[in-house]
């Protein structure tokens, strides 16, 4: 079976949201607090974070660990 990380990536299309969310002062509390789960993902490694980064795939097919690009 092959190691999931912690790291979760994103695909970043929620990254305009939150700007233009920003931009237009309206509040998006969730989406930005989910955002910095994300943040965090890269730097802790932990169970929780390997959940989220398997559910993120298997609902959405987003990638695992760092993309290779």
């Amino acid at each position: 079976m092959a190691k999931t990380e912690s790291y979760i990536e994103d695909t970043g299309e929620v990254n305009w949201l939150v700007l233009d969310a920003i931009n237009k002062e309206v509040p998006i509390p969730v989406i930005s607090q989910s955002i910095m789960e994300l943040l965090k993902s890269r730097m802790n490694e932990s169970d929780a974070y390997k959940s989220i980064a398997l559910m993120r795939h298997g609902f959405g097919g987003h990638p695992f660990g760092k993309m290779k690009e």
